[in-house]
This record gives C-alpha cells, structure tokens and sequence, in this order.
C-alpha cells in the first residue's frame, strides 16, 4: 500500500452533517458513521468501541475494512480484556488521540485483542480516534487504524479529519440518545394507555389527536358517534358536540388549576349516552408529568364511557381471583350483562333457588354482602382489564 493512499480527498460536507443528525433520529447512526469516515479512508480499519459494564454483551465492537463481513466476531470477552478500553478512558471527550499516545505499540500489539483477532484482517497496529461520548461508565469510541509503517502520512490526515468530525458525532450521538429515549417513553405511554378499560385519546389543545388506545381506535373504526378528521383532530358526530368538545379541551388546557371535567355528546350512536371525561395531564402528578414527549404540558386524556357498551369479564380471570365453578362463572357472566335471576331461570331451565344458592357462593367468594356489590365488583374489574 503506498504512503499516503489513504485520506487523499478529506472533506466533512453539509450533506454528511445532515445524514448524520438524520441517521441519528432513525436509529441508524452508528453504522452510517462508520460508513462516513470508511468512505474516507477505504484502505483503513474503522473501529467503533461501545463500552457499557451495566449491561448483558455492552461491550462490543462495529467495524469496516476488516473483511467486508468475513471478520470473526471478537469474543466478549476479548473486548472486556482489552488494555484499549482502560486507556480510551484516560482521554478527554472530544480530543484526538494517537495510538502510541495510549499505550506503547509492541505492548498492543502482545495483546490477545490484536494477536488473535485484528492483526488476522490486517497490519492494522496505529490509529488515531477519538472518544465521542462518556455517560459515567458508559463509552464510545471511534478509531482509525492503519499499518504503523504508513503512520508518518497517515495520522495527520486521520486527525485533521477527526478533529472536524468529531463535534458531529458527539451532538449526533446526544441526538440519537435522546431520540432512542423518546421512543420508549411513548412506548411507555402507548402501554399505559392499553390499560384503561375505556376508549382513551390524548389531545393536544387544539383537539389534535396524540395517540389512542386500541378501544379508541375501535370505537372509531365502528363509528361511535366520535371521528377522526384528516387534520387528526377529534370530532362529534354533531357540530355543537363538536364545538363543546373544542371548548373543554381548551379551558382545561388553559387553566392552572384545572382538574377532570365530564361533558355529555347529544348524538350518541343508536341515540344512546355517551359521557366524555376530560382530564388535563398536567394534573395527574405532581411537578413535572412525564408523558409521550416527556411533559404533560398542553394535553389532555379523553376516555370516553359509552352507556350501551358492553363489558366482558372473561372466564380465567374470575376463576383465578375468586377459585369459581365454571357455573358460578357463568351466573356472574350473565350478572354482569345486567341478566335477572328469573330470567336466567326461565332461560336454562334451572329453578331459581339452585341460582340463589349459586350467587350466596359467589358473593362469600369475592367477600360481597349483597347482589347490587358484586355487580358493582364485577364492573370494576370489566372496565380495569384492557382488551
């Protein structure tokens, strides 16, 4: 390979900036990173060092130029064992480094790391790198490396380079940190949302729709006197609903002091009730509320409680609770849909004192006193079971 092949045309673009920030919202910062500096130095090894001992395998290594994939996977255990990690750790943040600046080359090059696994892909014993981040003992480090030969040309491109991709790459690294974090508090709240017994919306103060659970999505789809319009905004069937609906979100969303509010939508399907409760999300916790985006400023929850619609308790979960016989499942099935003694009687040709002595079990087993209690439990627990 002939001095100074490598780094002949160096140039971090705008374009390269900005696919790294877009990567970094994606997910897929890391291996477009190494990408990034590969394209730079083709005849180079590009090494990405992860470190986090908090963590199952957080000790692990992406690369380019050692194989285009035939490269063996270096063991975890070689990576725990490199003498690299402890000096990487040494270096400031955002500074490049030359290899004989971390630990003498003949020394590394004794390591169990490069004799039984680098030095297999390559004459790969200098480098220059830089560390991109260190979040307590979590750390990530970027190297270029090249035969020690070639270093007197070599290394001072590879930091020049560096020393301009750096800054890059630590914002792009926060970027996709902070990105990664948002992603699992709305998958947190996504979660949370599952386990209201209720079709439940969060909206923003103009009635934009932030998210929904699947009773929400349902109770849409099957037009339930509730739409969503192309503008995502939540809609009643009927426009002074709909300016009521408006006229609630805002005044929660406005007021410092408010708390859960109830309007009633006039249209309901079928002609039937349906009650809205409004709760603004600022109000659910103390100080700051965490919530999809990480506050709860602005939002509000609708759960929405339709009059006609029924609720099922399914079999395992009464059997689990209150050990019931599979005929006293039934008769609390039943109980639940709002059935009479008398006509689950008639219905299954059973006398109705057989189904009192049935419902005198069941309320010892779940520790009610009268019939109007247990219906009351069984709600309860209806509306508390997601889907």
């Amino acid at each position: 390979m002939p001095d100074g092949a490598l780094g002949e045309s160096l140039q971090v673009t705008c374009h390269d900036i900005g696919a790294l920030h877009e990567a970094a919202l994606e997910g897929r910062f890391h291996d477009l990173a190494l990408d990034l500096v590969a394209a730079h130095f083709p005849e180079a090894a590009i090494l990405y060092f992860r470190v986090d001992p908090a963590q199952p395998g957080g000790c692990g290594i992406l690369h380019r130029g050692l194989g285009n994939g035939a490269m063996p996977a270096v063991p975890p255990h070689m990576v725990r064992a490199n003498p690299l990690l402890r000096a990487h750790r040494q270096r400031p943040v955002g500074a490049v480094f030359h290899d004989d600046a971390l630990m003498a080359r003949a020394s590394f090059r004794a390591t169990a790391f490069f004799r039984d696994w680098l030095a297999t892909a390559g004459e790969f014993d200098a480098a220059t790198g830089v560390v991109i981040s260190r979040d307590g003992p979590v750390q990530t480090v970027l190297e270029i490396r090249y035969p020690a030969h070639a270093a007197r040309h070599i290394a001072p491109v590879a930091e020049i380079f560096l020393s301009e991709l750096a800054p890059h790459l630590r914002h792009a690294t926060r970027t996709a940190a902070l990105a990664l974090e948002a992603e699992q508090a709305q998958r947190a709240a996504r979660d949370f949302l599952e386990l209201s017994g209720f079709p439940t919306f969060v909206a923003s103060q103009d009635g934009t729709i932030a998210m929904m659970n699947q009773r929400g999505e349902m109770l849409l789809r099957n037009g339930g006197g509730l739409i969503l319009g192309m503008d995502r905004r939540l809609q009643a069937g009927d426009a002074d609903d709909t300016a009521r609906l408006s006229e609630a979100i805002a005044q929660l969303v406005q007021s410092p002091r408010a708390r859960s509010t109830i309007i009633g939508l006039r249209s309901g399907k079928n002609g039937a009730p349906k009650l809205l409760t409004l709760t603004p999300l600022s109000a659910l916790g103390r100080g700051e509320t965490s919530f999809c985006d990480g506050t709860g400023a602005g939002r509000v929850a609708i759960m929405v409680i339709d009059g006609v619609a029924q609720l099922h308790l399914g079999r395992d979960a009464l059997w689990r609770m209150f050990d019931l016989t599979m005929r006293e499942v039934e008769l609390a099935q039943a109980l639940l849909e709002g059935r009479t003694l008398p006509e689950l009687a008639r219905a299954h040709s059973v006398s109705k004192q057989t189904l009192r002595n049935q419902l005198s079990s069941i309320m010892r087993k779940t520790c009610t006193r009268r019939q109007s209690e247990l219906v009351a439990l069984l709600l309860q627990m209806a509306r508390a079971l997601p889907l």
